[in-house]
C-alpha cells in the first residue's frame, strides 16, 4: 500500500477555491482509505477509495492501493481491474507491475500468462513499462539527433562518416519509436476489461439461448469489440470469441 500523502496537483495549479475544496476532500478520504487499510478495515477503505476516485480523480496510487484493498477483501476480479488502471497511469511503476503478475498467477483461466520464451517475456516486460508520452519523449530525441547529423553534415563535411553514422541511428530511433508510439497508442484505445464474477458463460450469440462456447473466471483479460443490449462481444487472448453479459466484467 501506498502511504504517501495525497496531493492533486491539478488542483493546487488553480485558484479556484472549489478545486481547491475538492482537493482536501479528496486528500482527506484518501488518507482515511490509508488508515482504515492498515487497521484491516478493507471494505471501508475500499469505500473511501471509490468516493475518490467518484469524484473525478485519475490516480495510480489511488487505483494501486484500491486494487490492494480488494485483493485483501478477497475480490481477485476488481484487484486486478484497478491494478491494471493503475498500470494504465504508470506503465513503468515495478509495484504495480509487480502486484498484477503475482495476482495474475491466483486465476483460473492463466492462458495469457505465459510467454512462448524468455526473450518474448523479457520483450514484453520492456514494452508493457513503456508510457506514450516517454515515447513522445523519445520521437523528439530522435528528431533532434537527425536535425543535428543534417546540419553535421552541410556545416562539418570533414567528419561525414561520423555524420552519418549519427543521422542512421537517430532515424532508426525515430522510426522506432514512432512504430512503438502507434502500436501503444492504439493498445490503450482498445477497450479492454476483467471479470469480475466467479464464473460467466460465453455464447455464440448475444442471448442465453445461443450455444456456450466457453466458460470464463473471476480475473480473465478480455477485449471488448461491440455491444448489443446487456451482451458485449469478447475476444480472449488465445483468440477466441463470444458474447457474455456485460454485468460480469468492468472496463479498464
Amino acid at each position: 500500500m501506498r502511504h504517501v500523502t495525497f496531493t492533486l496537483l491539478a488542483f493546487f495549479l488553480t485558484s479556484n477555491p472549489g478545486r481547491s475544496e475538492a482537493s482536501d476532500a479528496a486528500s482527506a478520504l484518501y488518507n482515511e482509505g490509508n488508515a482504515l487499510y492498515r487497521q484491516g478495515a478493507y471494505e471501508a477503505a475500499i469505500d473511501r477509495y471509490q468516493d475518490v476516485v467518484g469524484s473525478g480523480i485519475r490516480n495510480p496510487d489511488v487505483y494501486y492501493n484500491l486494487g490492494n484493498a480488494y485483493f485483501k477483501a478477497g475480490a481477485l476480479g476488481q484487484a486486478l481491474l484497478n491494478y491494471e488502471r493503475a498500470r494504465r497511469l504508470a506503465p513503468s511503476d515495478p509495484d504495480i507491475s509487480g502486484n498484477v503478475a503475482f495476482a495474475n498467477t491466483l486465476k483460473v483461466d492463466r492462458f495469457d500468462i505465459d510467454a512462448p520464451n524468455a526473450v518474448t517475456r523479457f520483450l514484453s516486460a520492456i514494452y508493457t513499462r513503456l508510457s506514450p508520452n516517454g515515447l513522445a519523449a523519445w520521437v523528439s530525441f530522435s528528431f533532434l539527433g537527425i536535425c543535428f547529423g543534417l546540419a553535421g553534415l552541410l556545416f562539418l563535411p570533414g567528419r561525414r562518416v561520423r555524420w552519418f553514422v549519427v543521422l542512421g541511428v537517430a532515424s532508426l530511433g525515430c522510426v522506432l519509436s514512432i512504430a512503438l508510439l502507434t502500436v501503444k497508442v492504439d493498445e490503450l484505445n482498445t477497450p479492454k476489461g476483467i471479470v469480475l464474477v466467479p464464473e460467466t458463460v460465453g455464447r455464440s450469440g448475444p442471448s442465453s439461448d445461443y450455444l456456450q462456447v466457453f466458460t470464463l473466471h473471476e480475473g480473465t483479460l478480455v477485449v471488448l469489440e461491440r455491444q448489443e443490449g446487456q451482451w458485449g462481444l469478447i475476444r480472449l487472448p488465445n483468440g477466441i470469441g463470444g458474447w457474455i453479459q456485460l454485468e460480469t466484467f468492468g472496463m479498464i
